[in-house]
């Protein structure tokens, strides 16, 4: 996961410094609003054992655009994490929830007169907001005080119905790699997520 995030995150930075250097003269909106619905899977430890989680992820992102083809964009989502695993304590269900703000770098190039290809790379804080596990039996809850940070990379293809607004499908993958503070839990944050999104934006 490590190196596709950074393969992804070189490409997007050399798409944005590219096709910002080249911008075409399509009608420039400054400010865009975004609506994401993510679906796809999270790998985190549980100790010592990876366990993958079915993924959702529903994101609102605020985009000022640079210039044409380069814009800064931040947001909140939550991501609702599910699925079965097994640790020393035997099998479980977990349940985590999530909120990220995300701080992205957002680029776009149009193939096509309705048709662009977009990017996007940053780095987002997190908090999980939930984290519950169930045994036969018993249940177990997890509370954290901590924020953790990663980063994350999107690739998509988007199209304009309308004048001013687009919709599209991008491929999202975010790795979570440093506590920002001491956790007083014992268990790991870390994890890695690769979603694929679809996107309703909102140009004004």
């Amino acid at each position: 996961m490590k190196k596709k995030l950074s393969a992804l995150a070189i490409s997007v930075f050399v798409l944005a410094v590219s096709w910002s250097a080249n911008a075409q003269t399509n009608q420039l909106s400054k400010f865009n609003l975004q609506f994401s619905y993510g679906n796809g899977s999270s790998v985190i430890n549980n100790g010592g054992f990876n366990t993958r989680l079915n993924t959702t992820s529903t994101e609102i992102l605020g985009i000022y655009q640079i210039n044409e083809n380069l814009g800064f964009g931040s947001g909140i989502a939550v991501m609702g994490l599910n699925g079965n695993g097994f640790n020393d304590k035997g099998n479980f269900n977990q349940t985590r929830g999530i909120v990220r703000v995300p701080f992205l770098l957002n680029s776009n190039k149009y193939l096509f007169d309705k048709t662009a290809l977009i990017a996007s790379g940053g780095v987002f804080v997190n908090h999980i907001i939930e984290d519950t596990y169930r045994y036969i039996g018993s249940t177990e809850e997890f509370q954290f005080d901590n924020w953790s940070m990663g980063a994350q990379a999107r690739l998509g293809i988007s199209y304009d119905i309308y004048s001013n607004t687009a919709i599209g499908i991008a491929h999202n993958i975010q790795y979570n790699f440093l506590e920002l503070s001491q956790s007083q839990s014992t268990i790991d944050t870390e994890m890695s997520s690769n979603t694929f999104d679809l996107f309703v934006k909102l140009k004004f």
